[in-house]
């Protein structure tokens, strides 16, 4: 008759025998992104790279979309070149891929339109001029000199004031460092994400006009 300690025996001994095998885990593609670190030159021009690493076999389309931090009101910081629409790369199986994102110190000023015309006076200087032709038309010559005195206190005050807005300088950004986000997103399934920060350091003097 077979006992307990007997029966535990024989399954032990059978267990030794027959090995149950695992099921075999099959890793999940992703992907990562990483970024570098920089300082903003005095040019108020920059860049910074960053890399798409795919993982486990991972390939396809994958966007990436750049994003300024919060803060305070009155900071001056370096914005984003290109702060959306998002920039598209292609990540192969096992492999890596590379891009960048630029900053800069100023906001870049629109060019304007100029067309092939002949040049004729600013409709307020043209009113300006007109309304001294009229006043000086209108009275006698004692008034013409009183109107000459206001001129030119006025033009007096008109340089002053450009002189004493002229003293304040130009507009720099706040000094520290910044930190930025890239959000990297596959195309096909905006589930699928990797994120990763960036510092961009401003060192005092770096001029801007926002």
């Amino acid at each position: 008759m077979l006992t307990r300690n007997g029966a535990l025996t024989c399954l032990a001994a059978l267990l030794a025998l027959t090995p149950i095998p695992c099921a075999a885990r099959t890793p999940t593609p992703s992907f990562t992104i990483t970024g570098s670190n920089v300082t903003m030159p005095s040019s108020g021009t920059a860049t910074f790279p960053f890399t798409l690493t795919s993982v486990n076999g991972f390939a396809g389309n994958i966007s990436v979309m750049p994003a300024q931090p919060a803060v305070p009101a009155g900071v001056r910081l370096p914005y984003l070149e290109i702060p959306g629409p998002v920039h598209a790369f292609v990540l192969t199986a096992n492999g890596t891929t590379t891009g960048t994102f630029g900053i800069l110190a100023a906001i870049p000023v629109p060019v304007p339109v100029r067309w092939n015309l002949p040049p004729r006076p600013d409709l307020g200087e043209r009113a300006i001029w007109s309304l001294a032709g009229a006043l000086l038309l209108g009275v006698g010559l004692r008034k013409k000199r009183a109107l000459a005195t206001h001129l030119l206190l006025a033009a007096g005050m008109l340089v002053g004031l450009t002189a004493i807005s002229a003293c304040g300088g130009q507009p720099t950004l706040t000094p520290g460092t910044y930190t930025y986000t890239l959000t990297a997103t596959e195309v096909n399934n905006t589930s699928a994400t990797a994120n990763t920060t960036v510092t961009v350091t401003v060192p005092p003097g770096i001029v801007t006009n926002n």
